[in-house]
């Protein structure tokens, strides 16, 4: 084990976090795969949609939207994320469907002084004590957590595009529930995630220099070697499976779906994007001429 599996969260998808050939004017479009804003065309669309890829949080001053970014969300009617982050009954949906099965919790899982060092970071997070969440999947505290590795304020892309989409008159939408991607988490044993759990808690200093490196593949735009780094240092392609491809698969026909009725503006994890598996590749199997844009 290694304490590789929480940095993967940051790009995968787990907004959970959260919870407490183109006009010039709207960019160029190139053939390179050093992009995050993608052009969706063709099949069924009658007007053009976009996908971003995200980092689900990062310091402010990593943090940027392009002129292009701005102007896809602008051209779009719609803005459509992972979960649906201004739907008011998320924090209750999250408690619902967040605990483990009867007889399991954090305080059995975990030593005394990781549950001790877990308990003072939910403290800082939050403002309460673990005890809240003690019934929680090991791998959603540690998502409430991961914003102490910051060492500056933070900034949210989903928060930050459902303040533009209000702004706009934008209607926000999701690709899957709150329950779905909790499901994905929990197909990872409790006792496995409950070691990524312990080994985070006690090398914050390596977390943070593995963070590091993604934010700088992220904001260099590179998510062929995004996705390469994300598998590697999540211990191998069985973990990506389970939370990236498999939900990547679901996404396809949704994104058709919402694309079809209306010009739509997509944001997933960035992690989700590139490769054989990812969802660029996998709306080009399906039939949408996508480009990417800068």
């Amino acid at each position: 084990m290694n304490t590789r599996l929480y940095s993967l969260l940051w790009l995968l998808g787990t907004t959970l976090v959260f919870f407490a050939g183109c006009k010039t004017s709207e960019g160029t479009a190139v053939n390179t795969d050093n992009s995050l804003l993608w052009k969706i065309e063709g099949k069924a669309l009658k007007q053009p949609s976009y996908l971003l890829g995200t980092i689900h949080i990062l310091p402010q001053k990593d943090f940027f939207l392009s002129d292009a970014m701005k102007q896809a969300l602008a051209s779009s009617q719609q803005v459509v994320l992972e979960l649906d982050m201004d739907d008011p009954n998320m924090s209750m949906e999250m408690f619902k469907y967040a605990s483990m099965n009867e007889g399991s919790a954090l305080d059995k899982l975990l030593s005394p002084a990781d549950y001790a060092k877990l308990d003072s970071l939910v403290k800082k997070a939050t403002g309460v004590g673990v005890g809240m969440f003690n019934k929680w999947q090991p791998m959603l505290v540690a998502s409430v957590v991961m914003q102490q590795m910051l060492d500056n304020q933070p900034a949210s892309y989903e928060l930050t595009l459902v303040k533009l989409a209000k702004e706009g008159q934008k209607e926000v939408l999701g690709l899957e529930t709150i329950k779905e991607q909790i499901d994905a988490m929990a197909t990872i044993p409790l006792p496995q995630q409950a070691q990524y759990l312990s080994e985070m808690l006690n090398d914050f200093d390596q977390q943070k220099a593995l963070f590091g490196k993604m934010v700088d593949l992220y904001k260099a735009q590179k998510i062929e070697e995004l996705l390469a780094y994300i598998i590697e240092e999540s211990g191998g392609i069985d973990f990506s499976t389970v939370l990236l491809n498999q939900r990547n698969q679901n996404w396809i026909p949704k994104i058709g779906e919402i694309a079809a009725g209306k010009p739509t503006f997509f944001a997933v994890g960035a992690g989700h994007l590139a490769g054989k598996d990812g969802v660029l590749a996998l709306l080009r199997k399906a039939g949408y001429r996508v480009t990417a844009v800068l």
